[in-house]
């Protein structure tokens, strides 16, 4: 589920999430849909370039993604 708002972006992808956070998007926010929890970010003019990178095999600092995940594993857990 991806949607978006005048100045944020939301997402429920855990790994576009993880890229995005990675790659220097300001994590805003999170609520529960369901079974799912939608991640939301201050939104950003090269948010569709990132996404497009992430699609098509963009690279970002391993350690940096890992922190990422855990980041917004915990967030999800600790709800």
């Amino acid at each position: 589920m991806v949607v978006q708002t005048m100045n944020t972006y939301r997402t429920s992808d855990l790994y576009l999430s993880a890229f995005l956070k990675a790659r220097g998007m300001r994590l805003k926010d999170k609520f529960r849909n369901g079974n799912k929890f939608v991640f939301i970010f201050d939104d950003r003019d090269d948010r569709k370039e990132l996404i497009q990178e992430f699609f098509n095999d963009g690279s970002v600092s391993i350690t940096a993604f890992k922190n990422a995940i855990q980041d917004l594993k915990t967030m999800v857990f600790n709800t």
